[in-house]
Formats: C-alpha cells, sequence, structure tokens
C-alpha cells in the first residue's frame, strides 16, 4: 500500500524490525532511505508536526556528529536544529513511519502497532530473535476499567488528526439526486452545486440514475451498478439532492444509497467520508427528506456536515435556462457547498483515525486471535 511511508535506515536493527513489522500486516509501504533520499526542510517540519513533538525529540546522538556540534546545548532553538539535521542527515532518529493513522518516531520497534491499519498476520521475532509482544506501545492496563480491552485501547492523539502527507489533489465530490423527470429540479440544484464546487477548487462528478435498476432486482455487476459502486470509492465527499415526495426522499434517491454497500471486502466505500444534504420542494419549506437522508448519511457510517439547503416551491427558484435565480435559497447553497469543501479538506487525510473504532479493533484481534491459535494480540 502507497498510504504507509518508513523513513528507514537499513543499517539499524531497529528500523529493519519496524519494516518487517509492518510488511507483517500484508502491507508494502514506500521506503524512503532518508540518509540517501534526506527529506527538505518542508517536510521534515511536517512530520515533527504530525508527531507533536519538539526537534531535539527527533535528534540522535549515538554514532552521529551530536556531541562535536554541541547540541546538547538548550539555546539551540527548533528551526536551528532542523537545519543541522538537514545538513547532517544522520541526525535524524529512525524510524519515522506515517500512516493514515498516524506518524511516529518508532522505538521500541512495537511502537509501531499503535499506528498500523491492519493487525499482524501472525506471531513475528525480531532480528535477534527476541519474540516480539504483539501488543501495542501504549496498551492500558488500568484497575479502574476492568472491562476494557487493553490491547485495543487507543488513547486519542492529536499527531494521528494531524498527517504529515497531506493530499494535494481537488477534493472529489460525488453528487446524487433523486429524480427522473426531464426538468427535474433536484438535478438541476445538483448541477448549481456541481458549478461551485468546481469554482471552489474540488473535483464534482455527477451520476445519472437513469437506468439504475431497483435494489436487489439485478445482479451487482450491472454497469449502472458498478458506475454508482466505482463513482462511491473514488469520492472524497458526496451530496445527496432530492426531492420531499409524500413527506420523505423520493425512492429513486433511496435506490442510490441502497445500491452502496457498507462494505466491499475490507473496504467500506463511504466511511469517514463527507457528506451534505439538501431537497426540493414543490410547495412550502420543509426538511423532512434532508432529515431523513441525514439519517441515511449516519446509517453508512459518513461525516454529515452541520449545514443543509432545502429550497421551498423551486419551480419559482430556476429561469428556462435551469439556473438557479440569485435568492437566499441560492446563497444558502454555497455556504453548504464551501463548508463541504472545508470539512473534506479538513478530514480526508485522517478519515481512517476519526472512524477507527474500538469495538471493531477488538473483534478484529479476536478473529486474528482464533485464526493463527494465539492467545494475546
Amino acid at each position: 500500500m502507497n498510504d504507509i511511508t518508513i523513513y528507514h535506515n537499513p543499517a539499524c536493527g531497529t528500523s529493519r524490525n519496524v519494516l518487517a513489522l509492518i510488511r507483517n500486516t500484508g502491507d508494502e509501504p514506500t521506503v524512503v532511505e532518508y540518509l540517501k533520499a534526506p527529506p527538505d526542510r518542508a517536510t521534515l517540519q511536517r512530520l515533527i508536526a504530525a508527531m507533536g513533538i519538539p526537534a531535539r525529540e527527533l535528534l540522535r546522538r549515538k554514532g552521529t556528529p551530536y556531541d562535536e556540534l554541541g547540541l546538547d546545548d538548550p539555546a539551540w532553538s527548533d528551526e536551528q536544529l532542523i537545519g543541522f539535521m538537514l545538513a547532517h542527515p544522520i541526525l535524524i532518529n529512525r524510524p519515522v513511519v506515517v500512516t493514515p493513522l498516524g506518524t511516529r518516531l518508532c522505538r521500541p520497534s512495537e511502537a509501531v502497532l499503535d499506528i498500523l491499519p491492519r493487525p499482524q498476520r501472525g506471531a513475528f521475532s525480531k532480528e535477534d530473535g527476541e519474540a516480539s509482544s504483539m501488543r501495542r506501545a501504549s496498551v492500558l492496563h488500568d484497575p479502574e476499567l476492568p472491562n476494557l480491552d487493553g490491547d485495543a485501547f487507543r488513547r486519542p492523539d492529536l499527531s494521528s488528526l494531524l498527517p504529515a502527507a497531506r493530499a494535494t489533489h481537488p477534493p472529489r465530490i460525488l453528487l446524487l439526486y433523486g429524480s427522473l423527470r426531464e426538468r427535474s429540479y433536484s438535478r438541476l440544484l445538483t448541477e448549481e452545486a456541481a458549478r461551485l464546487l468546481r469554482a471552489m477548487g474540488a473535483e464534482p462528478r455527477i451520476y445519472d440514475p437513469r437506468d439504475l435498476p431497483p435494489p436487489d432486482s439485478a445482479p451487482e455487476d450491472h454497469p449502472k451498478v458498478r458506475e454508482l459502486r466505482d463513482l462511491a470509492q473514488w469520492a472524497e465527499g458526496m451530496v445527496w439532492t432530492s426531492p420531499e415526495r409524500h413527506g420523505a426522499m423520493t425512492g429513486v434517491m433511496k435506490a442510490q444509497v441502497d445500491w452502496i454497500p457498507l462494505s466491499v471486502g475490507a473496504v467500506r466505500p463511504t466511511q469517514g467520508k463527507t457528506l451534505a444534504v439538501m431537497e426540493v420542494s414543490g410547495g412550502s419549506q420543509s426538511f423532512n427528506a434532508v432529515n431523513q437522508l441525514r439519517v441515511l448519511g449516519r446509517w453508512m457510517r459518513m461525516l454529515t456536515i452541520p449545514n443543509q439547503s432545502s429550497v421551498a416551491k423551486a419551480f419559482m427558484e430556476f429561469d428556462e435556462a435551469g439556473r438557479m435565480k440569485p435568492s437566499p435559497y441560492y446563497e444558502r447553497v454555497v455556504d453548504v457547498m464551501e463548508e463541504l469543501v472545508k470539512f473534506t479538506l479538513l478530514t480526508r487525510d485522517c478519515a481512517a483515525h476519526l472512524v477507527d473504532r474500538y469495538s471493531e479493533r477488538r473483534e478484529s484481534a479476536q478473529a486474528l486471535s482464533r485464526r493463527v491459535n494465539l492467545r494475546g494480540i
């Protein structure tokens, strides 16, 4: 996998053990031999910030010019110490590991277990023959919490929410609408939202629900089902827009969500992704459809933003060309799309950490224990 990076020194036993522990989960990390390809200043600053440590804590003393340079002097600032590390990369302690769950200086080697997305596949022995405990470094055994599984417990920390590696591509947003009418106001509102998202630097894609079969009436390899599911996995955020019909969202809208599975193998297509909800009404303003969409978003384990849009008497809010007229309703749509882009940028790099659950980690550990016949994971 390319979402795990290790800053590695192959001459270091601890670094080699950490690399082996990563590979023991079945993941193949990006390996950066930082003595050959040192990080630049911006990268090193991001790594230190993501770990939530002062620059001094990343310094290595043994086998380096630390003493020769007088780096034990507390007068050196963080920026000056970073400058020394850039000039002498051997001063950078190792290994530093970056995953979707955080960034750590992994000493001892078991510290990497805190931030690996997947569990160990079996028993592991270090190079010196010592059997790894396979327990995370921050395991909790608190007599005040006798019902808590300390091996599955993780204390939330800021470094996991501020990953050093940040995505730079435009936020990917999938838009769904819930009407098949030729002049569909939910589609027109969706198209208006897509224009706004594009202007805000996002990459929007609109799914056309025509020819999508009703749920369970066609195989999962139906072309329209495959298209929808591929888009759901591609997206980092979504916009769901439904007309309100008989006090509820439409069947067209619900069918699209029903075709998106909670999980595909080990992948959850919607979990941790952002969601904005909107509705159009033929009469007075109502919130029944957006409220139902919020319930669906929670069920799909999405991060539904606080703002929402409900456009009343939608037939009066669009001109003959299908463009939305200036109004407070339009301004609310701008607000909602702006908020969606902000939340997507804020959460997409740490989504895996935000939805990482104690109960699921515990279940996964128990399943692995049964499979490999180990008592402790």
